[in-house]
């Protein structure tokens, strides 16, 4: 989210983005044409997106409520910068951007009335983590017999400096092959070498894949662009997007129709053409289609068991294997296949959630679940009620704990499914090594590929643990079960409580201190109702006490 993200950061809660709508007159005449501007200030080290995000992120959006009289052109895009953020191109604006936008009015217009304008804003902002925000901006402007410049028609103008340039279209000429386009300089200019700060920026992602490099060949007339994996390219389409070549920013729209005999005469040219592209591993597998893919996806999973976030949910299931020593392997097997079920399942399901939210036109990527404040609310009550019970504050299912008899002889594995499943949650939204190149790919194919690549990604996750339940002597090999399985569970606890204390700061960074206020307090109440059940519950108290502390408890909660 994609996405793709997920990525986590350091303070900056959603309502501090500071967004303002501008114009450029403070008062318009009928038929004049001028400039409005949205200008949208973060904290430092966070950024927003240009028209074409890269690899991952979502570019602003704008919903107008224009009076009659006035029509709103598209966002004038100002020239962007290359960044890499988990192993993932992006082109951004770091800290700040104004977005121009130029409003044509009517020569019907009365003069003396009030023209309210109205917008809604929509974007992402991302340091680590990736925020979705939104603002409805507004501004009034009266219409006169002589315009009137405002005081930010400086700033406006000012920013228009940082638009592409138009570029000389006869300076340019483009070729292609199986795997890249090329941009070639025309011979005989006196600019007529590449050098390594010359990049192109494409208006759109269908095409070039932002995450290969942009290599430089031919003695210097070459500019290669990788291709993304299958794409084949339409002869009757353009190439367009904004090029950084000696220093100035140039915008070009090139047709690819006339490819093929741009360089009749020149075949040595053309057969010397194959992009020298520098690829990584990840890139590599993606190379070889779907198959590479589930690799990727695969590996990606598997690394996820070693991620700080995963961690919590992991011990837990590590201390479930402890317990399950000296089973059968027909009750161990059905244990990894539940939780490994679990996994898989509840990958499908967030991933086929997120394609229903993006075919609907909602802004949301990968790990969506933990960009709902709400969610991210019960998530940490949840983790903090379970660590309390590991704590030992009070216990659920006394008969469950430890080596008893009668537990070795169940078949309950509702728990590990369930495991399973909290497993996916907390863990999809990690954007670990390999898993951000899949994920990127995942969302932006069909939804039976996408659906695949994500319960591959479960798959991976979930294995370690199916492949110690297909293999119970290697269970057998771990320590085994004994009082110091206490001291183990009381310290998962207090891992858990550092994963709440995460989820307060994610809760933070999205909705502000008050959120995190009435966190803390809900955690407070549902530590005193763990309190009360774990002190007045337990058999050697009384029917009425265990009644009324049972109740008490309910209330509080």
């Amino acid at each position: 989210m994609l996405a793709l993200c997920f990525v986590g950061s350091l303070g900056l809660p959603a309502q501090q983005a500071r967004v303002e709508l501008l114009s450029d007159r403070s008062a318009i005449v009928p038929g004049e044409a001028f400039t409005l501007a949205v200008r949208i200030k973060l904290e430092p080290d966070w950024h927003l997106y240009w028209r074409n995000p890269g690899a991952s992120g979502l570019p602003l959006e704008l919903d107008w409520s224009l009076p009659a009289g006035l029509q709103a052109g598209p966002i004038e895009w100002s020239v962007p910068q290359k960044i890499a953020v988990g192993g993932l191109v992006n082109y951004v604006y770091k800290q700040s951007a104004v977005y121009r936008i130029r409003i044509q009015s009517s020569h019907d217009l009365t003069v003396g009335t009030q023209l309210p304008i109205r917008v809604k804003a929509y974007w992402l902002m991302c340091k680590e983590l990736c925020l979705p925000d939104e603002a409805d901006l507004a501004l009034d402007l009266v219409v006169a017999a002589t315009s009137q410049a405002s005081p930010e028609a400086a700033l406006i103008e000012a920013t228009g400096q940082q638009l592409p340039l138009k570029s000389d279209a006869g300076s340019i000429r483009v070729t292609r092959d199986a795997g890249a386009i090329h941009l070639w300089l025309e011979e005989g200019l006196s600019t007529a070498q590449w050098s390594d700060g010359d990049y192109f920026f494409p208006y759109t992602s269908e095409w070039i894949d932002p995450n290969q490099l942009q290599s430089i060949g031919e003695q210097g007339r070459r500019l290669s662009l990788a291709l993304k994996v299958g794409m084949t390219l339409p002869e009757d389409d353009r190439l367009q997007g904004v090029l950084l070549h000696g220093g100035q920013y140039r915008e070009v729209d090139l047709p690819l129709a006339s490819v093929s005999q741009l360089f009749q005469s020149r075949p040595t040219d053309v057969s010397a053409a194959t992009a020298q592209v520098h690829e990584g591993f990840e890139q590599r597998l993606l190379r070889w289609g779907l198959p590479g893919m589930l690799i990727l996806a695969f590996l990606g999973g598997l690394i996820l068991n070693v991620m700080p976030c995963v961690l919590p949910v992991l011990s837990l299931k590590v201390f479930s294997l402890l317990q399950h020593c000296g089973q059968s392997k027909r009750h161990v097997l059905g244990h990894g296949l539940a939780y490994t079920l679990g996994v898989v399942l509840s990958f499908v399901f967030l991933a086929a959630v997120l394609f229903i939210l993006r075919a609907l036109g909602e802004q949301v990527g990968w790990g969506f679940q933990l960009q709902n404040p709400s969610f991210v609310a019960l998530l940490a009550l949840f983790f903090f009620g379970f660590a309390l019970n590991m704590l030992g504050v009070f216990e659920l299912g006394s008969r469950l704990v430890g080596a008893d008899s009668k537990f070795s002889q169940r078949s309950d594995w509702i728990g590990s499914l369930g495991m399973g499943v909290l497993a996916a949650v907390v863990g999809a939204p990690c954007m670990g090594p390999l898993l951000a190149s899949v994920s990127g790919v995942a969302v932006q194919t069909s939804v039976v590929r996408g659906l695949l690549l994500f319960a591959t990604m479960g798959f991976g996750l979930a294995v370690p643990f199916l492949f110690l339940s297909i293999f119970p002597k290697l269970v057998n090999l771990l320590p085994k079960p004994g009082l110091w399985m206490e001291s183990l569970k009381q310290f998962m606890g207090f891992l858990l409580v550092a994963a709440v204390l995460f989820l307060a700061w994610v809760l933070g960074t999205q909705v502000g201190l008050e959120a995190v206020t009435g966190l803390l307090l809900s955690l407070w109440l549902l530590a005193l109702a763990a309190w009360v059940f774990g002190r007045w519950t337990a058999p050697v108290k009384s029917k009425r006490s265990r009644r009324l502390a049972s109740a008490s408890s309910l209330l509080l909660l």
